[in-house]
């Protein structure tokens, strides 16, 4: 499908030349649109998409978020722009901190935070990612993931999580995760979560650049409940490498409006990442 298609049906034209919303934009309205005024979120780093749906949640609807980036808790709201999506993951955000917190405290906090986010090279039908790598260890690696990095204690214990994939593929979406770095919600068995007494809310959606997968409340199975224009159903089911559900009511996402792409543009995404 070319980028021309994408952008032609994400959405018409904001303002008098303005291109519309790319799938990258869209994936992070999305996410916008799901933060609630008050939550306690962690973000976390190399995510700039997850990253701008936040900031932008913070900049319209939700000016109380309690972000905690690093080791760092800040309230961004009052910013006028960020020059570049990437300073919010990087000690420099610390001259809008209003906390440090130490590593305890952190870990401390996990169990009260409302939403965080967790990236995979590989994610089965169950929620289960895997950042350690593909292939076996004792075999040669075909490739090597930078490791759990702290996912497998906070996805057990933080209210819900989303995992994000910047690809939408057999090869990332798998029928079993190689080696798991955080645990979905079966590992082998029914109910395998609760009998584990993982304490966190588990996670609450795979978001793709093609569509959003929740999970079914019985099975617990991967189930398509948004598509990002203009994906369709069987366009999913062929690009996943697992036979997901689909929601009776799977439908597309609402297009970004004009106020949202300009406050994107304007003020969170200003170098235009979400747009190449």
């Amino acid at each position: 499908m070319s980028e021309a298609a994408v952008r032609a049906a994400a959405g018409a034209e904001t303002d008098a030349g303005a291109p519309p919303a790319t799938i990258k934009e869209t994936m992070a309205v999305f996410m916008a649109r799901q933060v609630r005024n008050g939550d306690y979120i962690s973000l976390g780093t190399n995510l700039p998409i997850p990253t701008a749906g936040v900031l932008l949640a913070h900049l319209t609807h939700a000016p109380d978020l309690k972000i905690n980036v690093l080791s760092y808790f800040v309230n961004l709201s009052a910013m006028e722009r960020f020059e570049d999506l990437t300073q919010i993951a990087n000690p420099r955000v610390q001259k809008w901190a209003e906390a440090v917190m130490s590593l305890e405290a952190m870990v401390n906090a996990i169990p009260r935070m409302d939403l965080c986010f967790a990236g995979g090279l590989q994610v089965d039908r169950y929620g289960n990612t895997n950042l350690i790598g593909v292939g076996r260890q004792e075999r040669g690696w075909k490739f090597r993931g930078p490791g759990s990095v702290g996912t497998a204690t906070v996805m057990a214990l933080v209210k819900k999580y989303w995992i994000f994939v910047g690809e939408h593929s057999p090869r990332t979406l798998v029928e079993q995760c190689e080696h798991r770095s955080s645990a979905g919600w079966d590992l082998g068995g029914a109910g395998a979560r609760r009998k584990l007494g993982l304490p966190g809310g588990g996670p609450e959606y795979i978001i793709t650049p093609k569509c959003v997968f929740d999970f079914d409340e019985e099975t617990k199975e991967a189930r398509i409940r948004w598509l990002f224009p203009p994906v369709s159903v069987e366009d999913v089911i062929e690009n996943t490498g697992f036979r997901p559900l689909v929601h009776p009511q799977a439908g597309p996402v609402q297009a970004p409006t004009e106020d949202e792409l300009a406050v994107l543009r304007q003020r969170v995404d200003i170098k235009g990442l979400l747009r190449r």
